[in-house]
């Protein structure tokens, strides 16, 4: 029970973390390097973030995720009800 409650905790750090992940690249244009490591930086967070999101779907479950996404787009859901009204 502890390992299944530890697997789920882990899932979501990921899940968070490859959110902070996906904000790098709007924050790497202000930093001090040369444009190619700017480049280097951005694509390797958005690598990061997608492996990260995804090793955290896996672990957490389908049914997890799947509500997750639902609860992030309700915002979307109730502008297509207002504009149809």
């Amino acid at each position: 029970m502890w390992r299944k409650i530890a697997n789920k905790r882990v899932g979501w750090a990921f899940i968070i973390i490859s959110t902070i992940f996906w904000l790098i690249p709007f924050a790497v244009p202000f930093l001090p390097f040369s444009t190619t490591i700017k480049v280097g930086i951005a694509g390797v967070s958005v690598v990061m973030a997608e492996v990260l999101f995804w090793l955290g779907a896996v672990i957490v479950g389908k049914d997890v995720v799947e509500k997750y996404r639902k609860s992030l787009f309700k915002w979307k859901k109730r502008e297509k009800e207002n504009d149809q009204s």
